[in-house]
């Protein structure tokens, strides 16, 4: 990803990986903490900094804390402000997605999680701010264990096993054309979560089509619609 912060993505996905439902956290919190076994570990969000995680231990827990507000603030994330929802949207989205029973998929850009997880606490209050904005706290558990032993994404560094949902296999990706003609029920995290295997990668693909997706990464897609597709560098 081209963005200098790391971008939070949560999805709940389809049988075949594809994103159900998904948003980006917009204002992203100051640092997240990621528990292994007994290792603790606080990182710093809007820097490049690398996170490990290594293959074969217990799972994981991460733990942040941020806000959703009714405006744009400072530490807005989000390409286009048409794609912010109320801080009571994102207040139930995520309450019903606690109490469900499919893992949320937590994608962490220029670190290597990307992963499933279970949403082990939820807590939300209005404090502070403008009116109507949302303080809250979001604890997640590691779906399953790890497993996999691709190499860590972002900066082209590598490092640790890309954690993967337990009986999700691994793909052989198809390969990459120049351009894609868009099908019926396509969004561009489906295309990319296709192409990819990472649905982050929509937004490389909005930025060559910038011209056509007027709402940014949320754009509804029309069928036979053209789209350029960004060839990442190996």
């Amino acid at each position: 990803m081209s963005s200098s912060h790391n971008q939070i993505w949560l999805s709940i996905d389809k049988d075949d990986g594809s994103p159900e439902e998904i948003f980006q956290i917009p204002f992203n919190p100051e640092n997240y903490k990621v528990v292994e076994g007994t290792n603790e570990k606080t990182v710093q969000i809007a820097g490049l900094g690398q996170v490990t995680v290594k293959s074969g231990k217990s799972p994981m827990t991460l733990t942040f804390s941020s806000f959703f507000s009714p405006g744009i603030s400072d530490g807005f994330e989000l390409e286009n402000e048409s794609d912010l929802k109320t801080p009571m949207e994102y207040d139930a989205i995520l309450r019903k997605w606690k109490n469900g029973s499919k893992p949320v998929h937590l994608l962490i850009t220029n670190t290597n999680i990307n992963a499933y997880f279970s949403i082990s606490t939820y807590t939300a209050e209005e404090e502070g701010g403008d009116v109507g904005t949302i303080q809250y706290t979001l604890s997640m558990k590691q779906y399953g264990t790890a497993t996999g032993s691709d190499s860590a994404g972002g900066n082209g560094s590598a490092g640790g096993g890309l954690v993967r949902r337990i009986d999700i296999p691994v793909k052989q990706l198809p390969e990459v054309p120049d351009t894609y003609i868009v099908q019926k029920k396509d969004t561009l995290q489906s295309i990319a979560q296709y192409f990819y295997d990472d649905i982050s990668m929509a937004y490389e693909i909005y930025k060559l089509n910038t011209t056509l997706l007027k709402k940014g990464v949320n754009t509804k897609l029309k069928k036979k619609w053209v789209l350029y597709l960004p060839h990442p560098a190996e």
